[in-house]
């Protein structure tokens, strides 16, 4: 199974996201970034329909909010996060990110990172 897969069925786990509509949650809501910066401007850009996902490498995340900013994070195979992008900051989610993607599954799953 892909990491689509994965991270569809996931999303579909979510009550918010499972009832997109406009439009529908699917393997055409992801969208891959090349970067970090890429990653970021997306994020920042805001206004997202509620299932739109943007993925990095092995991190995902999910819009859960119809033109919100609450974002589902996947990292793999499992969700383990919900954060809200704006109220970071470009130079606190870099260090998140980074904080993220050091951790271990167990760090991940306790929220230790």
């Amino acid at each position: 199974m892909t990491k689509i897969n994965n991270w569809l069925k996931i999303g579909n786990r979510n009550p918010w996201i499972r009832e997109a509509d406009d439009p529908k949650f699917t393997k055409r809501s992801f969208k891959e970034c090349k970067d970090l910066d890429e990653l970021i401007k997306e994020l920042e850009h805001g206004n997202w329909a509620t299932g739109q996902a943007f993925y990095l490498d092995d991190l995902c995340f999910i819009q859960q909010v119809n033109g919100g900013d609450e974002w589902l994070v996947i990292k793999d195979t499992f969700g383990f996060e919900s954060i809200t992008y704006s109220a970071m900051g470009e130079e606190e989610f870099r260090e998140w990110y980074k904080r993220v993607k050091q951790a271990t599954d167990k760090e991940l799953k306790n929220l230790e990172y």
